[in-house]
């Protein structure tokens, strides 16, 4: 298949971008990487009447530190991501999420932005940015708004994107400098989509109480799920604790999931479950190595 015939348009600049949209609204597609929406024009899942390549915009891709706020533009490749030194020092859950995005080549397009919009179910990069509180820059001829990734995706290939927003950037707060986090993902073959997995990054004071928490999960569930509930029973208690496995299975049996034929219901709770256990065991290693 190929696709339908579209009008090309490299922006000058992202007022451009923003008055393009503006004009255009759902009849314009942005490409970015182009890994997704390239192969959904082919078999005309999309066929839009304008294409807006954003590959000419140097100002969308960038990886900023600012005091305890980490910033990220919209068309940061995921390679860029997955080699930042500032992430890797800051944010490593977001780099260790990332090396299980497909294979290399393609995270040498694939964008932060990209992935975002798309909001593919058991994608990596939100499950990451969930976890870690992260917020999305959307910017438009009405202005900039920001608003929290959790809120942003709604489920599956569902965002909160209106017609003529583009994604600008991500920012999140650095979790604590002595905090450890891990990434676990189950899926038939590496590169693939997470049947499940998880995201956790703590910390714990000197006698083993957890004194910060973040986790969040995804596969079955739509859109990634924060964990709110296992954060607050496990915050001051000792890792390691007798009580974590009772408390991850409340949180996951309190989760929504949709089952398939080939993933049914039951199958992806025990797998959330498992992956879970495993990246606080995981944690736990690596709090203990310090």
């Amino acid at each position: 298949m190929k696709p339908a015939a579209f009008k090309y348009v490299q922006p000058a600049d992202e007022d451009a971008v923003a008055a393009l949209l503006a004009e255009h609204g759902s009849d314009a597609c942005l490409l970015a990487g182009g890994q997704s929406l390239v192969p959904m024009m082919n078999f005309r899942v999309v066929s839009p009447a304008v294409l807006v390549d954003l590959n000419v915009l140097p100002t969308l891709d960038f990886v900023r530190s600012d005091g305890d706020t980490l910033h990220i533009g919209a068309l940061t490749r995921h390679a860029t991501v997955e080699d930042s030194a500032t992430i890797a020092q800051t944010c490593p859950l977001l780099r260790d999420a990332v090396r299980h995005v497909a294979h290399r080549t393609v995270r040498h397009r694939g964008t932060l932005g990209g992935t975002l919009a798309l909001a593919y179910p058991g994608a990596e990069t939100p499950l990451a940015l969930v976890a870690l509180d992260a917020e999305v820059e959307l910017r438009s001829t009405r202005g900039v708004r920001t608003t929290p990734v959790a809120d942003f995706i709604r489920g599956g290939l569902d965002t909160t994107r209106k017609d003529d927003e583009y994604i600008r950037s991500v920012r999140m707060h650095v979790p604590p400098a002595s905090s450890r986090s891990s990434f676990i993902e189950v899926s038939r073959r590496h590169g693939d989509f997470a049947i499940a997995a998880a995201a956790l990054v703590l910390d714990t004071a000197p006698d083993g109480r957890i004194t910060f928490i973040r986790a969040a999960v995804a596969g079955g569930t739509g859109a990634p799920q924060r964990l709110a509930g296992l954060e607050a029973a496990l915050e001051g208690r000792t890792l390691g604790s007798s009580m974590e496995a009772a408390a991850i299975r409340e949180a996951i049996d309190g989760i929504e999931i949709d089952g398939d034929p080939h993933y049914p219901e039951a199958y992806r709770r025990h797998l959330l479950n498992t992956v879970l256990r495993r990246a606080l065991a995981d944690v736990a290693r690596r709090q203990g190595d310090t």
